[in-house]
């Protein structure tokens, strides 16, 4: 089950409860914390990372130990989504001001934070694009976006890294294919000129659906809402509470068979003797 709460600091600097949601950990602080820790990262002259996580993201962690070395070297790696703290009390954590998912952590970006800073986008393709950039002028006019760069399957690093290093970035907004981001992060983050990368890739699919466009002529026949309440039903809460309770059964059945055979093993070794 999900166990081992604890109070310490990753990498040395950030106060909050690490929990343990089956193999993966993340942080959990409050939305003051969080925005004292980002302030502080902006302050500084090296990369710092930000990884939002979902439940796609767990079976992604549990099966590339280059995923698990990543976020074992980030600064935080935070739930981009409720879902994913399930067997907690999250609407109580969130009533407390705790960070719960990508929404919460958004809150702490206000102008007295961003105002001035400058923003680089990448993006996994012209979907995604399209909805981050309308998303950030919306909602934080006050964030200058200096630089966008689509992805797609094959990303040309050192093109990407030049483009970001010329238009010096104060923050990185990143989602790319698979574990493209993290393998980026992971061979490059010592050349990139920047402070802060958050990492976007596994939420990414909620903050399409919970933002997505409607079409004018869904909008003319008065549909919108309806048209939105639709495409937002796999993204609910409610099913994905659902989907973790059978990630949760599949890790525990694991677990008990990993022990059995280990069990197993100690018993014909006693046979043996």
């Amino acid at each position: 089950m999900i166990a081992n709460v604890n109070h310490r600091r990753r990498k040395e600097h950030v106060m909050g409860t690490r929990i343990k949601i089956m193999d993966l950990e993340v942080d959990i602080l409050s939305e003051d914390t969080l925005r004292e820790e980002v302030a502080g990262y902006l302050s500084l002259g090296a990369l710092n990372t930000i990884h939002l996580v979902s439940l796609d993201y767990i079976d992604t962690y549990e099966a590339n130990d280059l995923v698990q070395d990543t976020l074992k070297e980030a600064d935080m790696v935070l739930p981009g989504e409720k879902a994913i703290l399930s067997t907690y009390h999250v609407d109580v954590l969130e009533t407390g001001g705790m960070v719960v998912d990508y929404r919460s952590a958004g809150r702490i970006a206000d102008r007295e934070l961003l105002e001035g800073r400058k923003c680089y986008l990448v993006l996994k393709d012209q979907k995604e694009a399209r909805v981050v950039y309308r998303y950030l002028i919306n909602h934080y006019p006050f964030l200058e976006i200096v630089g966008l760069y689509v992805a797609g399957k094959e990303v040309r690093q050192e093109a990407l890294i030049n483009d970001i290093n010329i238009k010096l970035p104060d923050i990185i907004l990143i989602s790319m294919e698979d574990i493209q981001a993290e393998e980026w992060i992971h061979s490059n983050k010592l050349k990139i000129n920047a402070r802060l990368c958050v990492v976007l890739s596994s939420v990414m699919n909620l903050i399409i659906q919970e933002n997505i466009h409607v079409p004018k002529f869904i909008k003319k026949l008065k549909l919108g809402s309806i048209y939105a309440c639709i495409a937002r039903i796999p993204y609910s809460n409610f099913w994905r509470r659902r989907i973790f309770r059978k990630k949760m059964d599949n890790y525990n059945n694991k677990k008990l068979l990993e022990k059995a055979d280990v069990n197993e093993e100690l018993s014909d070794e006693k046979e043996g003797q």
